[in-house]
């Protein structure tokens, strides 16, 4: 309550207490949560009613926000006593409280200061002594109006006082007092001197003079005033410790008489004449050591200890002590003789006070008697650390204070005073004295009562029971160095009338089953007990005559102290005063070292809000990770997960970072997109021997980092959105406080600090001031102190946003039964949102009713809002969530895909693909389904994919089930394609080698505008129409939700836009219709351009991304001085300053209703969305015709608004949203991606190119993102804008030149540019000129280069798809140059290009060309053949089905078909049409003639040779090579070529196996491939190596019985395990990628051939021949079938240890064994490790492979025949992408055929022309003549078709 409210009840108090009916209204009160249930309970302890009524008036006095329920109440049950509350007349009193405040500030000024003319003293310091003042008259705090009526004070009482605010030394102004000054100490009253000299620890002008004075007893001085070189030498011996210079350099300062003056005037030629020998690095150190040191004065004062014998010594010797706490031999002192007198009660400890060790005290004091007699109670403590002493010391206390209460007597409690006995009624003390550090020691003194008594008695309680005074102990040893003072703690206890009157006073005490409860103490001699039972119903009838008894006793009394509302102040900075935190901050913690006597307990009992506060960045400035340590606390006992930092981690120059320049840059990517919070610590971390340092040592070495990471914290939060909190946990924050200043003025006004204990905020507030880093007006508001940090806990968690989870999360496992998810692992799995099976189920809310209902009506708003879908909307999922009628289906097909896998070739990760139009419910189905399969299946979604997701859903899967775990579901959200592929790949990777089964399911819920036409078995779409029995279900719904809203118990159903969508089967004119009415109800403006900016983003947003909340900050506070909540603490300082509250809590509602608000992932910032993509693209519609503007004009405006300008987290998310808008693109409905992002589409299509190139332009001029750039180069290539194409793709490099897709749209733009000009001359006519070809070669020059760099960065990336298209680009480019040189040649010899292109001949009509020129077209052939040789092993020794291709691109296309399509083209210019070599030609001539000749027909590799068996005029062309290679290979100029050709034919042609090979053809395959092999292994490192010479040389002379009886000459075993190892290098070194496990792209290599049954040919066999396809080589079934045991070979050996290799025995010729080892196809299960096993041998591509054989069951075998015979028969089918099928493009797939049809139809139009001339014409010809107009047609159409092929990208 605020004083007005509180000074109504008071004024009423009487009427209240006497009328109220108070366990009706604290029944109502509790529900309504405005009182608690210990409330509830005191209140009906009562007796009489009128008792009751007056515990409740006193409970409420001290709650917030309770007057209003009061109000409530009283007008339902007494309106009659309304009228007297509300309109009683308080101005009086208020003016009163005024003038009694002047007064009280007059008496302070005249006692504290003088006038003094010229003098002056700031406003600071005369608000301490306010301050001061104010708690020792028990007045409370200081409020706001103290500091505007003091300036009135000051002039009333010294009419010359000014008031002005000037420069501080620092620079700062602060407000300053002029013409008086402070009175000395001795000019005061003695009263006060007496005050000022006691030892009241809890005086805040104690503390300060304490220190002071402590200060002036250190031996400290200014460098400069080191006179002495000895003590110089000393002063300087550690910093030389420190930075490792040699300590004999500090004795040449002695020797040459050095002081500290002559050493701080000093420069480097004084060094250098002083320290000849010291090396130059040293001595800049020293100079660094004298600069730091000086530089430290400045800021501190003197500090430096130069008398040793004034240093505290670390190791007192602590005597051995008997049970009682006495040394062995003290118990018989002269001291225990003495009998001591009692300190005065009621009255400061002051030095005459001091008792004397072991002297007694004897009392009759022991029962209650006097009432204002003290009454005496001796304690001493023994064996208990500091905290736990004080602790102990506080309870007791405790509980003799609530007996004091309840007898209402006076009492002292002694601490340190050993009880000996209780004779004849006296109490006898002996005093021992503890060894105490006060300052810790009245921390937790304060916590613990705060703790122990209620709210509404805690003033009271505070009043009464008086500070801990420090009683000195003087002992013999007392003088001794070194000697730890003792001391006697009393507490005194005076329950006075006029503040307890007859209450009851209970204490907070924990049961048996640890809940705090109340309980009453009372008496039992001078002993504290608990009243039970008639003993307590005894007192509570009787406490009326105690406390009358009381009241005639005592003679006075005590004014009550008026508290500020702590909570209202956290409130203020926190939630800019709301109830609901929603405004968007971003808090950093930073956390002081723990006070000692913190324990564990109290940590886990205080602290629980670290986290709960959602930090952006934790700053820790403890050490150590003991059990009482925050860290450990919040990884162990919270089980949450952060990760850990250093400052080291951010100081470039620190070890961690000095040999990786990257590395600090790795770190703060780190922050920027990791989940989990950053705990930094800040002086030091011991698990990684980093010790805490003093403050000198830690600015010089860890300020850098800490710099570094506050200056990122500054740059990445949004300005004016932080807000920092300084935790004042113990005066141990000296570095803490070294950094609050740069903290501070990097974060202005965004900054608190807090503290329970106001002694320890009191000199954090004094060295802020003292430094002029703020101002004392700033500093006490934003200063919480006093606040328990059990409270704050609370207030965190009643103002969350974020809905409660389960406690415990449950997963079932494969044996049925379910297990337990450690809260730690679960966090710790960051990636994954787990599913638990109670999920919702064993929380508080649940248990309930009332709760339930409450939260249940929340989550329903919420997500009826547009919010998403959560697991309490699922758990109310009748009422909530609308089942779709797909359901059924998308569980049917999860059910299969989750059952085992019988075959290996199954994937063991399938997918199953939920596709959905934008709003149609995708991810509420998704995750419906998820709940669905949580109790039977473990269900995850992937909040985010990293490099850790992997391992964390392979966590998940096995946790507490490894033998055999059930599959669990994955649910991916419309993630990032790019990312899937990858996360896809290694887990089916992952799955394949440790997995006989599924290993876990991925359910892709993806958004597309545009659904494919028709989709495979395991996809399901949701489209914008409902079923008929949906809509009833929405109609019912609907109905349910207006009644609730008609009752007053829910929210008005037209306001929920969502839910309305669907309830209107996404009807469009609904759409329109509310969007025109709640768009034109926004009267802001800048309400309206958010609306506008936002609908455009989310309706151009493939993904639709929510914005984060504060990049608008700009917009919406344009021209505006930023001053939100954040900073305002109280209604009057609000009032005074106007200050706004954040934009984001003051939207009309009907922007509300158009928004979606909701969190995102980093820092727990806010993020805006419109609440629908339907509703984004209607309200961006109306928009648009509203304000007669275009698409392309909004997105110009929105691009060059200023809000861009900003560099902060924010604004760099809604950066990458623009980037996304601009570049990505849609699919089509034939899985085709779009030519470009749909914004662009748009406005190109409405707008023009132009349009559509500015906001292109202008997008990359905002994001300077490379891919961006991309797409801009794209456009201008669309729009033939050559010039800016190149200049963009340029730029697109330059920024990422480690990406191939960026260098390949480089390259389209030389080899677009080759295309249109072909087109150009081939639709006109013309004939390119000689300066038109050479400007031709140029650009394809340009263009391979590009393509080359392409390839080059394509094969060292080692993430994304694999990217062939450099390959591609290359040779198109090529061919599309050989059609322009075909065009410009002259006609009469086209035949003399391709013997120029072969080097065959050279031509005259090249002699104009450049020397580069024509070195450029004679290369052609050979650049050609070698990236074609590429192509092709590509396709044909790398499997097509990459692992993880999950979004296949492109279906339709065929790479395959298209390299056909390259063939013939380059055969056509580079291949020999004619089977005879040429007479002419000289012997090597004649064999590449010949090799020309065999690659046109069919020969360039094994794959197209293959291909030969399967065409009509195979065989001829198979003898036609066979003779042709004979040839070359009996020449002396054969090449490895020859022999392999050769190998392959021979091999081909005798696999139908209709007669065998005759020895000497196998002789000479034996022959034949030793010699290839020899001379690939001879090839230079810059030849490609051609893998089949290796294969055909190990699968030859692979020994077997047929080969072993001394017909063939083979190599020896030893020989063939070389090849098999040269060969994998050979294979690595083409294939680099291939060889890396952790490139998820790579393709598995393909097995052509296997080993056979038999001799010959029979040895080799194809694996078509075996009724299979590739994928089909992975399967087990196809090893037992009936098929393959009749052809292959089975081979023994012993499978080795990891399951990939397997021990295969030989035996020569000769008989010899040898061992030689073979790669697994696949490993093996562990079940089979080491165990002899049966294999067929394959020939991969790179080395010999072994498949397994497991023993079949013949049906299995039977069924695999069958289905691979299947398998090949469509196989052997002609493969062409579905989309040319519809068009025959071969008389237009090359130039030549192209060519020959045109000329066929115009020659038929020649003859039509020579018949029309004609005069008579027989029918034929007439009907001939009628042909024209098509034959025409026919023309225009071949022309338009050829442009369209070789258009094609």
């Amino acid at each position: 309550m605020n004083p007005e409210q509180r000074l109504r009840i008071q004024k009423c108090y009487v009427l209240l207490a006497d009328n109220l009916e108070a366990e009706t209204i604290a029944d109502n009160l509790y529900t309504e949560c405005v009182i608690e249930f210990d409330d509830r309970q005191r209140i009906c302890a009562e007796v009489t009613d009128r008792d009751k009524a007056k515990r409740l008036l006193d409970i409420l006095l001290t709650k917030e926000n309770s007057y209003k329920p009061l109000l409530k109440e009283i007008e339902t049950l007494r309106p009659d006593l309304l009228h007297n509350l509300t309109q009683i007349d308080i101005e009086e009193e208020l003016k009163k409280d005024r003038e009694n405040r002047i007064q009280f500030l007059n008496d302070v000024i005249k006692k504290r200061f003088i006038h003094a003319e010229g003098k002056f003293v700031t406003e600071t310091d005369i608000l301490l002594y306010i301050e001061i003042e104010y708690w020792r008259n028990r007045k409370g705090t200081v409020h706001g109006e103290v500091k505007t009526d003091l300036i009135e004070c000051f002039q009333h009482l010294y009419p010359g006082t000014q008031r002005r605010k000037v420069g501080s030394k620092k620079g700062k102004k602060v407000w300053k007092y002029y013409n008086i000054d402070k009175k000395d100490l001795e000019t005061a009253d003695d009263e006060e001197e007496e005050e000022l000299t006691d030892t009241d620890s809890t005086s805040a002008k104690y503390e300060l003079d304490n220190t002071l004075e402590s200060q002036e007893e250190t031996c400290t001085s200014l460098f400069q005033d080191i006179t002495s070189s000895s003590e110089l030498k000393s002063v300087l011996a550690p910093f030389f410790e420190s930075e490792k210079i040699d300590k004999k350099y500090l004795d040449i300062l002695e020797k040459e008489k050095m002081n500290g003056r002559f050493l701080a005037e000093s420069d480097m030629t004084i060094l250098n004449m002083l320290f000849e020998d010291m090396p130059f690095g040293d001595k800049l150190r020293v100079r660094k050591i004298v600069d730091v040191i000086l530089q430290e004065e400045k800021i501190k004062g003197p500090f430096l200890i130069i008398s040793s014998n004034k240093t505290k010594q670390k190791g007192d010797n602590i005597p051995v002590r008997n049970s009682r706490g006495i040394s062995e031999g003290e118990e018989d002192d002269s001291e225990t003789k003495f009998k001591e007198i009692f300190r005065t009660f009621d009255t400061p400890a002051k030095a005459a006070d001091a008792y004397r060790k072991h002297a007694v005290f004897k009392t009759s004091n022991v029962f209650i008697s006097d009432l204002i007699e003290p009454l005496h109670m001796f304690r001493h403590i023994v064996n208990q650390d500091e905290s736990s002493l004080s602790k102990l010391i506080a309870m007791e206390t405790v509980k003799f204070a609530g007996a004091c209460f309840s007898d209402r007597t006076n009492g002292t409690i002694h601490f340190g005073i050993l009880e000996n006995n209780d004779l004849d009624g006296l109490l006898e003390g002996k005093v021992v004295g503890l060894q105490i550090n006060q300052p810790k020691f009245m921390e937790i003194f304060y916590e613990e009562i705060q703790q122990c008594f209620y709210k509404d008695q805690l003033d009271i309680v505070l009043q009464c029971l008086r500070p801990p005074q420090f009683v000195m102990v003087h002992h013999k040893d007392l003088a001794n160095e070194g000697s730890k003072p003792l001391f006697v703690i009393e507490i005194d206890v005076i329950p006075s009338y006029g503040l307890t009157n007859c209450d009851t006073f209970y204490v907070r005490e924990k049961n048996e089953k640890q809940e705090p409860g109340p309980c009453i103490y009372k008496f039992d001699k001078n002993v504290p007990k608990v009243l039970n039972g008639d003993d307590l119903k005894n007192y509570m009838t009787a406490k009326s005559r105690i406390a009358e008894n009381r009241k005639f006793k005592e003679m006075s009394s005590l004014p009550k102290v008026i508290y500020e509302n702590l909570r209202e102040q956290f409130l203020g900075f926190y939630t800019g005063g709301n109830e609901k935190l929603t405004n968007d901050i971003y808090p950093i913690l930073f956390l002081s070292p723990l006070d000692s006597a913190m324990n564990e307990e109290f940590v886990s009992e205080n602290f629980e809000f670290l986290l709960d506060i959602e930090p952006t960045a934790i700053f820790d400035f403890h050490s150590s990770l003991d059990k009482k340590c925050l860290y450990n606390f919040v990884e162990a006992d919270l089980e949450r997960v952060v990760k850990v930092y250093t400052t080291d981690n951010f100081d470039r120059y620190s070890n961690e970072n000095s040999n990786n320049p990257h590395m600090l840059n790795n770190v703060l990517d780190e922050l920027r997109t990791s989940q989990l919070r950053p705990w930094i610590f800040c002086n030091g971390y011991e698990p990684l021997l980093k010790h805490p340092l003093n403050r000198l040592e830690w600015k010089k070495r860890r300020s850098e980092g800490f710099k570094e990471i506050t200056r990122f914290l500054q740059q990445e939060i949004p300005n004016e959105r932080a807000l920092v909190i300084f935790l004042i946990l113990s005066k141990n924050y000296d570095i803490m406080l070294e950094v609050a200043e740069e903290v501070i003025l990097k974060f202005q006004n965004q900054w608190i600090a807090m503290s329970e204990n106001e002694n320890l905020m009191e000199t954090w507030q004094e060295e802020l001031l003292r430094r002029d880093s703020v101002d004392k007006r700033t500093l006490k508001e934003r200063c919480i102190i006093g606040l328990p940090w059990k409270h704050l806990n609370n207030i965190v968690k009643e103002v969350s946003n974020s809905l409660p989870m389960t406690s415990k999360c449950q997963l079932p496992t494969s044996a049925g039964a379910f297990c337990y998810l450690k809260e730690k692992i679960r966090n710790d799995l960051c990636d994954l949102e787990i599913v638990s099976s109670n999920e919702c189920e064993t929380d508080d809310i649940s248990q309930n009713m009332l709760e339930r209902e409450k939260h249940r009506r929340y989550v329903e708003e919420k997500f009826y809002r547009g919010g998403q879908v959560t697991w309490w909307n699922l758990h109310f999922e009748d009422d909530h969530v609308l089942r779709r009628s797909q359901q059924e289906k998308i569980q049917q097909c999860m059910e299969r895909l989750l059952e085992p896998k019988q075959r290996v070739e199954d994937s063991r990760v399938p997918c199953f693909f939920l596709l959905h139009q934008p709003g149609a419910g995708g991810t509420t189905t998704a995750r419906h389904t998820l709940w669905q399969f949580r109790k039977r299946h473990r269900c995850c979604v992937i909040k985010k994919i990293t490099d850790q997701t992997f391992s964390q859903i392979e966590r998940l899967r096995c946790f507490e089930d490894l033998d055999n775990p059930k599959p669990p579901i994955i649910l991916i959200d419309n993630g990032d394609e790019e990312k899937v592929q990858d996360l896809h790949a290694r887990l089916e990777h992952k799955a394949k080698t440790d997995s006989r089964t599924t290993f876990c399911v991925l359910f892709l819920c993806v958004r597309r505008a545009n659904l494919p036409v028709s989709v495979g078995p395991n996809t399901v779409q949701l489209k914008h129409e409902l079923s008929p029995k949906e809509l009833d279900w929405l109609k019912r719904k609907y109905q349910k939700l207006n009644e609730e809203f008609e009752k007053n118990e829910g929210v008005n159903p037209q306001l929920l836009i969502s839910f309305n969508i669907l309830k209107e089967n996404f009807d469009s004119k609904y759409i329109q219709r509310t969007v025109k009415q709640f768009v034109d109800s926004i009267d802001v403006g800048k309400e309206r351009e958010l609306i506008k900016y936002l609908s455009l983003l989310n309706a151009y947003d493939i993904d639709f991304q929510s914005i984060p909340l504060s990049a608008f900050d700009p917009l919406m506070e344009e021209g505006k001085l930023r001053v939100i909540s954040i900073g305002s603490v109280t209604a009057k300082r609000a009032q005074l300053f106007n200050l706004k509250r954040s934009w984001e809590s003051t939207l009309s509602q009907s922007t509300e209703v158009l928004l979606n608000r909701n969190a995102r992932m980093f820092s727990g910032g806010q993020a805006l969305s419109i609440v629908s993509k339907l509703f984004a693209n209607a309200i961006l519609d109306y928009i648009i015709e509203k304000e007669k503007i275009s698409v392309g004009k909004i997105m110009l405006q929105f691009l060059r608004h200023p809000l861009l300008i900003m560099e902060n987290a924010s604004t760099r998310q809604l950066k990458k949203i623009i980037q996304d808008v601009l570049k990505k693109r849609d699919f089509t409905e034939d899985h085709k991606k779009e030519m470009f992002s749909p914004i662009i589409l748009k406005i190109g299509d409405n707008e023009g190119k132009d349009m559509a190139a500015e906001v292109l332009e202008a997008g990359y001029e905002i994001t300077e993102n490379p891919m961006v750039a991309q797409q801009t180069a794209r456009f201008f290539i669309h729009v033939a804008n050559w010039e800016k194409a190149e200049q963009y793709a340029k730029a697109a490099v330059e920024s990422k030149p480690d990406n191939s897709y960026l260098w390949d749209t480089y390259g389209q733009i030389y080899k677009k540019r080759l295309t249109e000009k072909y087109k150009s001359w081939l639709a006109d006519g013309d004939r390119p000129t000689v300066e038109d070809i050479l400007e031709t070669i140029k650009l394809a020059m340009k263009g391979i280069d590009k393509f080359s760099q392409e390839q080059v960065v394509s094969e060292k990336t080692l993430f994304g798809r694999e990217n062939d298209a450099g390959y591609f680009g290359e040779v198109r480019l090529i061919v599309q140059l050989l059609d322009l040189l075909y065009l410009w040649f002259p006609e009469e010899d086209k035949s003399e290009l391709h013997t120029y292109l072969v080097n065959m001949k050279n031509h005259d009509a090249f002699q104009k060309f450049s020397e580069e020129s024509r070195t450029f077209l004679k290369n052609l052939h050979a650049r050609s053949e070698k990236t074609m040789q590429v192509i092709e092993d590509k396709l044909a020794q790398l499997k097509n089905d990459k692992e993880g291709d999950v979004f296949p691109l492109n279906v339709s296309y065929n790479p395959r078909y298209e390299l056909v399509q390259l063939r013939e083209n380059l055969d056509n210019y580079f291949g020999e049409q004619i089977s005879e070599v040429p007479d002419h030609l000289g012997p090597d001539a004649r064999a590449s003639f010949i090799r020309r000749r065999v690659k046109r027909i069919g020969g360039r590799s094994i794959s197209s040779i293959l291909d030969l068996r399967t065409t009509p005029d195979g065989k001829n062309v198979l003898d036609e090579m066979q003779a042709k290679l004979l040839e070359n290979i009996s020449s002396n100029f054969s090449k490895a070529y020859d022999f392999v050709t050769l190998i392959s034919v021979t091999i081909v042609k005798n696999m139908d196996g209709k007669k065998s090979f005759r020895d000497e053809d196998f002789k000479n395959l034996v022959e034949w491939s030793r010699t290839a092999y020899e001379l690939t292994v001879r090839q230079g490192d810059d030849e490609r190596p051609q893998l089949e010479a290796f294969m055909y040389f190990v699968m030859i002379h692979w020994p077997t019985d047929s080969k072993r009886n001394g017909k063939f000459k083979l190599s020896p075993i030893e020989n063939v395990e070389t090849a098999i190892k040269k060969w994998k290098s050979a294979f690595n070194k083409l294939y680099v990628k291939q060889r890396d496990d952790s490139y998820s792209a790579r393709r598995r290599v393909t097995t052509y051939f296997f080993l056979g049954k038999g001799s010959d040919s029979k040895e080799i066999v194809y694996y078509k021949d075996l009724r299979c396809k590739q994928t089909n080589l992975d399967g087990e079934a196809l090893w037992r079938s009936r098929h393959v045991k009749e052809k292959l070979l089975p081979l023994e050996g012993t499978l080795l240890g990891d399951g990939w290799e397997i021990l295969h025995t030989v035996v020569s010729g000769g008989g010899n064994k040898s061992n030689i080892k073979v790669r697994n196809s696949f490993p093996s299960p562990k079940s089979m490790w080491q165990k002899k096993v049966v294999f067929y041998l394959g020939f991969s591509w790179s080395g010999p492979k072994a498949y397994i054989r497991i023993d079949p069951h013949s049906q299995d075998g039977e069924e695999q025949s069958c289905y691979t015979i299947q398998q090949v028969e469509e196989e052997k089918k002609p493969q062409k992408p579905t989309k040319q099928s519809k068009l025959d493009w071969q008389d237009v797939t090359t130039h030549e055929a192209f060519l020959q049809t045109e000329r066929g139809i115009k020659r038929q139009l020649q003859d039509i022309k020579k018949l029309k001339k004609k005069k008579d014409c027989n029918p034929k010809e007439k009907e001939k003549i009628k042909q024209e107009a098509r034959l025409k047609e026919e023309l225009a159409d071949l022309v338009k078709r050829r442009c369209e092929f070789v258009d094609r990208q």
